[in-house]
């Protein structure tokens, strides 16, 4: 059919649209050549030059285009672009379009663009009744310093929510995300993390399969034992509110915070660990591990904080408070608050402080000893110092002072030193069998130990000693001032569950 002239067009689209009214119906609003061609035995319109469509609120341009006017399709080649609603624009090569459905396929060098984000792709589905845009072949979405790719996704441009799935990757110059599905806002830069996720940044590396995270502020909410790793450590927890910028982390529920460095592991319900500062505190059944070749330090309490070496922090150290349990093999102690100084692995317990190593039970007003070599090598009793090894039911050995200076062998009490006020009772045996019982009062002595109990006794000061069968005294007699027999309180074993 010959083309109809260029002044007759107008006529005719304006008889085409009246006849059509201002409904579903697409409209012809330009174009500068019109046709009618024959197609599949129908009739249909071939627009050419400068062509311009509308649906409702739905403008179309292209180079030209095919219109079906039964089925209400068009057909578009050649620099596609879709104005819809004033608030996205579709850019591409070719586009089929169906106005009875209201939906889009556009193909070949594809754009979709709005005030929040660029997507490109090689073909793009877009549903103008539920503005909603999904591709299948990949795509990716520049927004602002974020790009996003993945292999499937779909976009709603009123919510600005974006759904990616297979092969997704988030690439910001801060940190990048890999994972299996995700959702994005581009109005808010918020991912929410529906698999399996991994955020890498120079200091961390983040992994969740439900959480949020926040790409501006790098801030996020990680659910279900997600877990944080530094170079230092990694932090597993229920739920983690994580900031990078501040480098700074709040843990809740089943706390696992494993110190790669230090080689210890920190449990607990409730943390915080400031980056920064390099310092954390843990509560609620907080428990620290620390791990010694074939041996376990382990500190339980009510709370525990640690405080890593800076230039403002000097040593590192652990801080316990309240209901305070220390358990390693050859030494156990209560308190009720405690510093660990690692620099020279000095442990001070204050507070009714008792401590344990072997049959001997150790109490004063504070308690400092030293580990080396991974073993128990020296303690200082502060204050009311006592010393009592059980010999039986009824007998026990004691060694009191003001203070007490002990050194051990082999995680064992080797001899003693006692400072002011010393006093002594300790139980003599000839052929296993008792034959009475040492009582000395003496400002200052020293005892040496075997088998972790009194073997031989030196003087230091002039001592008052008395030697006496044990049926003479009485009971009472046989305890020195302030003795207490605290076994039943002897911290046991730590059962860690295997879920933590």
């Amino acid at each position: 059919m010959k083309n109809i002239p260029y002044t007759w067009i107008g006529m005719l689209l304006l008889v085409y649209n009246c006849s059509y009214g201002q409904g579903k119906q697409i409209q012809i609003v330009n174009a500068n050549t019109f046709e009618l061609v024959e197609r599949n035995g129908g009739k249909i319109k071939k627009l050419i030059g400068a062509v311009q469509l509308k649906q409702n609120n739905t403008q179309m341009f292209c180079d030209s285009a095919y219109l079906f006017d039964e089925t209400n399709f068009v057909e578009a080649y050649g620099n596609v672009r879709i104005n819809h609603q004033d608030s996205v624009t579709f850019y591409g090569d070719f586009l089929r379009y169906d106005g009875n459905n209201r939906t889009a396929t556009l193909q070949q060098n594809v754009s979709m663009v709005d005030q929040s984000a660029v997507l490109t792709s090689n073909e793009l589905f877009f549903d103008m009744v539920k503005n909603k845009a999904s591709y299948t072949t990949g795509a990716k979405l520049v927004s602002g310093e974020s790009v996003l790719t993945s292999k499937f996704g779909y976009y709603y441009t009123n919510s600005k929510e974006l759904f990616f799935s297979k092969q997704v990757k988030l690439v910001n110059p801060e940190f990048e995300l890999k994972g299996d599905t995700l959702k994005y806002n581009v109005k808010t830069k918020v991912a929410t993390f529906l698999g399996s996720t991994v955020i890498t940044s120079s200091t961390d590396t983040v992994y969740s399969s439900n959480g949020t995270y926040q790409t501006e502020k790098q801030s996020g909410v990680l659910l279900q034992r997600s877990k944080v790793r530094s170079k230092e450590n990694t932090l597993i927890a229920d739920t983690i509110f994580y900031n990078k910028k501040i480098n700074y982390s709040r843990a809740l529920g089943n706390i696992v915070i494993t110190d790669t460095i230090n080689l210890s592991v920190i449990l607990g319900n409730v943390a915080e660990l400031f980056g920064k500062e390099n310092r954390s505190y843990i509560t609620n059944k907080a428990l620290v591990m620390s791990f010694m070749d074939n041996d376990t330090i382990t500190i339980e309490a009510d709370s525990i904080h640690i405080f890593k070496q800076s230039a403002i922090q000097k040593r590192d150290l652990i801080k316990a408070y309240t209901k305070v349990k220390i358990f390693k093999s050859d030494i156990q102690a209560i308190c009720d608050s405690l510093v660990y100084i690692k620099q020279d692995s000095s442990m001070i317990l204050y507070k009714r402080p008792v401590l344990w190593s072997g049959v001997n039970q150790i109490t004063g007003d504070t308690i400092v000893f030293y580990i080396n070599n991974r073993k128990l090598d020296s303690m200082y009793v502060i204050n009311n110092a006592f010393v009592v090894s059980k010999e039986n039911a009824l007998h026990f050995n004691q060694v009191r002072g003001k203070h007490i200076k002990g050194f051990f062998k082999e995680g064992k009490i080797d001899f003693i030193f006692v400072y002011g006020n010393g006093q002594s009772i300790y139980y003599a045996k000839e052929d296993m069998a008792y034959i009475g019982v040492n009582v000395i009062d003496c400002s200052e002595m020293k005892f040496k130990f075997v088998g972790g109990k009194i073997a031989t006794a030196r003087f230091i000061t002039t001592p008052s000693a008395n030697f006496y069968p044990i049926e003479q005294l009485k009971p009472e007699e046989l305890r020195l001032k302030g003795f207490k027999w605290l076994d039943v309180n002897r911290p046991q074993r730590k059962v860690i569950s295997k879920k933590n």
